[in-house]
């Protein structure tokens, strides 16, 4: 079983019935409605997008190849799935944290943090 569908199953455990999917990315919503949207056809890390980052979790870095180390400008591109339809909160126009997590621990604490905003 990937890393991927691992973290899938811990995300839905964490935030159930949230869930709406394509094939490419799961969204789920905390209780107080911020958004995460999970890349489901990755194999070597999860990665998975916030509208808020600002821990340091040992096994976590936040990517971006035009400015690494920093979330996403409201301006600048991302995954084509993190849209309108799908993810209108971590959509362009909005800032958004692109997450690459090495593994489930991690997650955890990531999700654990963003469930208590």
């Amino acid at each position: 079983m990937s890393i991927s569908i691992k973290a899938h199953k811990l995300i839905n455990e964490k935030f159930p019935f949230t869930e709406v999917s394509t094939q490419y990315i799961a969204k789920f919503e905390t209780k107080s409605g911020r958004e995460l949207a999970l890349e489901k056809n990755r194999t070597e890390a999860i990665y998975l997008w916030l509208q808020k980052y600002n821990q340091t979790i040992e096994g976590v870095q936040i990517k971006n190849e035009k400015f690494p180390g920093q979330p996403y400008n409201s301006k600048q591109p991302r995954n084509s799935n993190i849209n309108e339809k799908n993810t209108p909160k971590l959509k362009v126009g909005k800032k958004a944290f692109y997450l690459q997590i090495d593994n489930l621990d991690a997650l955890n604490k990531v999700i654990d943090w963003y469930a208590s905003l």
